[in-house]
């Protein structure tokens, strides 16, 4: 069998992995980055069936990049109190959907960007089909708008503020990707909304009683009760920790795509900076203050001092961080990235079981951990190391 498939021509041997002529995808990846853009925007998708199709739509929804999103839904559900429900359960859909649509929209959007850092995908996508691309994300945002307005008016504002926000991080008019401090503040919503999310499927009186507090300090009038009053800035002051915290992950995402991007024209938090190396630099210093901001909730008492706990994971970021300041190409990039991934997964996990030590917690902490398996089992990713660009 061997011997048989070494005596094939050329055009019809196939590549192990993707399934297609090992001629058809090498032609497609020498092409030159701008034909490589164009010949997946307006060129015709190449054969594929309906069962690889519905895999090349998980595979650029990247879902093991969704379980932070997920488990920061977790944790703001468990500051209303309320108890597990099958409206949790959508919610905490919703929230895998942001992250997954955010993966998908990027995709069509970052054609340039892409042909330069990530070939590989571009060849996946041009196997799924541009247009087809579009379609999928627009059925979802219609699912998304629909399964939040099932969830009350709280949810389905901002469910149509997280739509939008997705959609406009890389396309224009706004194109928050290309403005380095806007771009990193929307990449952070991926895990903010899906955090306000958990607020928002039980509302409750969370949100009125942060309002009398702060206006009671103003007006003089009486303030809501304490423990109220407290449960409320808690709240408030995690959603600033993980807005910082992933503002600083993605200074780090960005850093392994410097080449690619500053050949494209992109402003990112990696490309103002004059090295690749002086941008590591930089989301080492901001990776390490956002993790170590979190002391700052405790010293405040918003929560509690086992929270302090989560701070071990500082020796894993640390290390990592090291490794991307040593890094020089994409390729050991793209592997640093995964590890990150990983790592701020478990930060989140952690961080959940310590403030909402409970069998709903466990539970989602669960499912994140199936998510991950199962996609890495089954290579459901679009930046694997097959996917980087071939560097001289």
């Amino acid at each position: 069998m061997l011997n048989r498939a070494r005596a094939q021509p050329k055009e019809q041997q196939y590549d192990p992995v993707s399934g297609v002529r090992v001629s058809e995808k090498e032609t497609f990846l020498s092409l030159p980055p701008e034909a490589m853009a164009d010949s997946v925007r307006h060129g015709e998708r190449l054969a594929t069936s309906l069962l690889e199709r519905a895999r090349l739509v998980l595979m650029l929804g990247r879902p093991r990049t969704c379980v932070p999103g997920l488990l920061s839904y977790a944790l703001g559900y468990s500051y209303t109190g309320a108890a597990p429900s099958g409206r949790m359960v959508l919610g905490a859909l919703l929230s895998l959907s942001i992250g997954f649509v955010a993966n998908l929209s990027n995709t069509a959007t970052d054609l340039h960007e892409d042909s330069r850092n990530l070939p590989g995908r571009m060849f996946l996508l041009a196997r799924l089909g541009y247009r087809e691309l579009i379609a999928v994300c627009r059925v979802f945002f219609v699912l998304m708008t629909l399964g939040a307005v099932l969830l009350g008016a709280h949810f389905a504002v901002f469910m149509g503020l997280a739509v939008i926000g997705l959609h406009q991080y890389s396309a224009p008019p706004i194109r928050s990707k290309g403005r380095p401090l806007l771009g990193l503040w929307v990449f952070a919503q991926a895990v903010v909304f899906p955090f306000l999310f958990g607020w928002t499927t039980e509302p409750g009186d969370m949100l009125g009683t942060l309002l009398l507090s702060v206006a009671a300090k103003v007006t003089g009038h009486a303030a809501p009760p304490a423990g109220a009053a407290l449960q409320s800035y808690r709240y408030l002051s995690m959603w600033f920790f993980l807005t910082l915290w992933f503002m600083a992950k993605g200074t780090f995402k960005n850093v392994p795509d410097y080449e690619g991007d500053r050949a494209a024209g992109v402003r990112t938090s990696a490309t103002v900076w004059q090295s690749r190396r002086a941008a590591a630099v930089a989301s080492m210093a901001a990776t390490i203050a956002a993790y170590a901001s979190l002391a700052g909730l405790i010293a405040m008492g918003m929560e509690k001092p086992r929270v302090l706990l989560a701070l071990s994971w500082l020796v894993p970021v640390g290390w990592n961080c090291t490794r991307l300041l040593l890094a020089e190409q994409g390729e050991t990039g793209n592997t640093i990235l995964k590890a990150d991934m990983l790592i701020s997964t478990g930060f989140i996990a952690s961080l959940l079981l310590l403030i909402a030590p409970s069998p709903a917690s466990i539970g989602m902490v669960l499912a994140g951990a199936v998510i991950l398996l199962v996609s890495d089992a089954l290579d459901l990713d679009s930046r694997r190391q097959a996917d980087v660009a071939r560097r001289p």
